[in-house]
């Protein structure tokens, strides 16, 4: 072999040896599953944007890893009441259909040990719009018996008198006349007794009944006017038991022809700014 060959073999011996082995493509890196926190935060932002559909979506899944999540629930509920509430466009068969989903979301929360007043108020108001006289009634218990307060029992009376249950009626709101004899509701506590006596043929008593109501009316607004709060939702709720008690009467002093009576209470149902 002469000495140029050899010298370009030796080259290409060491060019050889120099040479990039080709590599197998490494696999694509695989996504981290979400986590439910991951998924309860980013189904929160969502919520608060707006975007029902898909914060329902992602919180759904957040909720299937843990079902007994409180912010999980707390955001499904409030979204569901929301958009039933506030989102325009919605139709009435979607907008019930919302509250019922809220309403569950909102037992759920209770269940899992949510005991704010919130989400009684918010079992109570989505009860009462979906005609669910029972769960309205289950709900105003529970909050009675968490908040025994003068607004709770007003919520009670109203629940039992429309599940029917008037002796139970007649036993709570007579208790909330005992606690609370001041208290802005004392109007609707007379007028539920009252008339909770009229549903059991006990009109003498509910005469008695919704003649001190209208007292005890009175005097409530007396003291809210002399507060300059006449024209507020309280006083306003009071002249509307004032009315529905004179009502009442009306109707009992048909039944028993006092036709004297009948003259003087039309007399009052005008002065309160009634007209039929």
């Amino acid at each position: 072999m002469r000495g140029g060959e050899a010298v370009i073999l030796a080259l290409g011996l060491t060019l050889a040896g120099c040479a990039t082995v080709a590599e197998s493509p490494k696999p694509a890196p695989v996504a981290a599953a979400p986590t439910k926190e991951r998924l309860a935060e980013e189904g929160h932002a969502l919520y608060l944007r707006q975007e029902w559909d898909r914060a329902a979506e992602v919180l759904g899944e957040a909720l299937a890893m843990d079902s007994t999540s409180l912010p999980v629930l707390k955001d499904l509920a409030a979204l569901y009441y929301e958009r039933a509430t506030f989102a325009e466009g919605r139709d009435s068969t979607a907008r019930r259909g919302d509250l019922a989903r809220a309403r569950a979301y909102f037992v759920r929360l209770e269940a899992a040990g949510a005991r704010d007043a919130d989400v009684y108020e918010r079992l109570c108001e989505t009860s009462v719009a979906l005609g669910d006289a029972r769960g309205f009634l289950l709900s105003a218990r529970a909050y009675a018996r968490q908040y025994p307060y003068d607004r709770q029992y007003y919520n009670l009376g109203l629940a039992q008198f429309g599940a029917g249950e008037y002796q139970e009626t007649i036993r709570s709101q007579k208790e909330a006349i005992e606690k609370f004899p001041r208290s802005e509701y004392i109007g609707g506590f007379y007028r539920q007794l009252g008339h909770s006596y009229m549903k059991v043929d006990r009109d003498q008593t509910a005469d008695r009944t919704l003649s001190a109501g209208l007292q005890a009316a009175d005097r409530k607004m007396a003291e809210l006017g002399a507060k300059g709060e006449s024209k507020g939702t309280a006083y306003e709720r009071l002249r509307a038991d004032k009315v529905a008690m004179l009502l009442m009467l009306k109707k009992i002093c048909q039944t028993y022809k006092f036709t004297e009576r009948i003259a003087s209470l039309d007399r009052q149902l005008k002065e309160a700014g009634y007209r039929p």
